[in-house]
């Protein structure tokens, strides 16, 4: 019976188009980054359009007696918008992520032919 520690490590073959490791931390602090630049404009959008205040009509009809002015909550509605803003820009973050992440992967992969220069020519 073999232990742990008498086991050799089976070494995994890398695969040429794995992302680096950089390149991926960088994706993800992008796509939380996002995230919360969404959240804080959807929050933002609903603050600005949900007012807890009475409208004038409301203010006014109070002289009317056994009316009461109901005024709703804002609180719900900029929870939902900041939720909504956070998910549908770190989903748009995560979107261009991946393609960058595949893109450059794909650079890498193939090198440029023998012979090739980086140097442009000049135009005439």
């Amino acid at each position: 019976m073999t232990t742990p520690e008498d086991a050799t490590p089976v070494e995994v073959p890398f695969h040429p188009n794995v992302p680096q490791r950089r390149s991926v931390i960088v994706a993800f602090f992008g796509v939380i980054l996002a995230g919360c630049l969404g959240g804080t404009i959807g929050w933002g959008l609903v603050d600005a359009t949900c007012s807890e205040a009475p409208m004038q009509v409301q203010r006014l009809l109070t002289a009317v007696p056994g009316y009461e002015v109901h005024t709703p909550s804002c609180d719900v509605y900029l929870l939902l918008g900041a939720l909504t803003g956070a998910l549908v820009c770190a989903l748009g973050a995560a979107i261009v992520a991946v393609l960058v992440l595949r893109a450059q992967n794909e650079w890498r992969a193939h090198p440029p032919p023998p012979g090739y220069s980086q140097v442009t020519p000049r135009r005439s």
